[in-house]
């Protein structure tokens, strides 16, 4: 049994956070991290998220661009997909369905407390 709510999230939701990044510009992995937690408000371990993206790949909604650098390893550019900005957009409508449902939740609550 659950005892403590707070650690909930939606499922996946780091994915559309990710290709919206994506849409605005091409991003690397750590990049795309960062501004997660930047502007998404959503943390994700960086081994999800390439998880995510090898998946997303797989899929057709982002693709991958290897460029080496100067010093280092090879570093992986992503960049989203006709496919991903479609999938995004069904994403999006899931998601306002849903924030229907939770403010429903959250309205009706408040008025009974």
């Amino acid at each position: 049994m659950r005892t403590n709510c707070s650690q909930v999230v939606v499922e996946n939701f780091f994915e559309p956070g990710m290709l919206y990044l994506l849409l605005k510009k091409p991003s690397y992995g750590y990049e795309i991290q960062k501004a997660l937690k930047e502007s998404c408000i959503c943390e994700v371990n960086i081994g999800n998220l390439y998880r995510c993206l090898s998946r997303m790949q797989k899929q057709g909604y982002v693709t991958r661009e290897s460029i080496k650098g100067t010093i280092g390893p090879k570093r992986y550019s992503y960049t989203i997909t006709k496919e991903g900005k479609t999938y995004l957009s069904s994403w999006i409508e899931s998601l306002k369905k849903q924030k229907k449902v939770i403010s429903s939740l959250i309205n009706n609550y408040q008025k009974i407390v």
